[in-house]
């Protein structure tokens, strides 16, 4: 899943990379998180941000995450903690296609990104438009992306906690990158109803409806 290139620079995985590996995750509403957190413009380089928006000495990307080339190891630390902060969570919820006994429980510590269709199925099989209120649920909830998860076709609600804005959507595909299991990349149109675009990430609750 790539951000559109007439109005980013960058696909989404370098974005995310970058976005992890100077820890922006923990920089929301700062000076910090708008300077350096966003993606990048057409035309924008990386190299023309200030000096604290630079990815550190000796790491470098791969599959859309950070990399010491120190230490490969080291971008478990990264990616890891997130995940296991929520597995509790993980464990009603991904009960809730066939109980239902989770579809009212909030979800927490998760962030919403977009991603443009450009045309493409999702893992769900379905070619969807820009202007659809779809959502990628992370890969840990989705299940294995060769196959339809019981996941497709659900609604879930989801609200912007900076503002205060909802929006509901329909899973229509998985996502391999998202920042936690409680993180889900959004349509175009669905990204929109919560916040302008150009925020590129924010914090999110969100809830099965069915």
């Amino acid at each position: 899943m790539t951000l559109c290139p007439d109005t980013v620079s960058q696909p989404y995985d370098t974005y995310h990379c970058r976005y992890v590996a100077i820890q922006c995750q923990t920089q929301h509403n700062t000076q910090f998180f708008s300077d350096c957190c966003h993606p990048l413009a057409a035309g924008e380089s990386a190299s023309a941000l200030p000096a604290q928006c630079q990815m550190p000495s000796g790491v470098t990307c791969s599959n859309g995450e950070p990399v010491s080339n120190a230490s490969p190891a080291s971008s478990a630390p990264v990616a890891a903690p997130a995940p296991t902060t929520t597995s509790t969570t993980e464990a009603v919820s991904t009960t809730a296609p066939s109980t239902g006994s989770s579809d009212s429980s909030l979800n927490y510590g998760g962030y919403a990104t977009y991603f443009y269709q450009e045309g493409n199925p999702g893992a769900c099989g379905t070619v969807h438009s820009d202007s659809d209120f779809i959502c990628a649920m992370d890969q840990s909830r989705y299940g294995n992306s060769g196959n339809t998860s019981p996941l497709c076709g659900q609604q879930v609600q989801i609200t912007n906690q900076i503002n205060g804005n909802t929006v509901v959507v329909t899973i229509a595909d998985d996502c391999p990158t998202c920042q936690n299991s409680n993180s889900i990349d959004l349509s175009v149109a669905a990204f929109q109803a919560l916040d302008d675009l150009s925020v590129g990430d924010l914090p999110i609750t969100w809830k099965f409806l069915n």
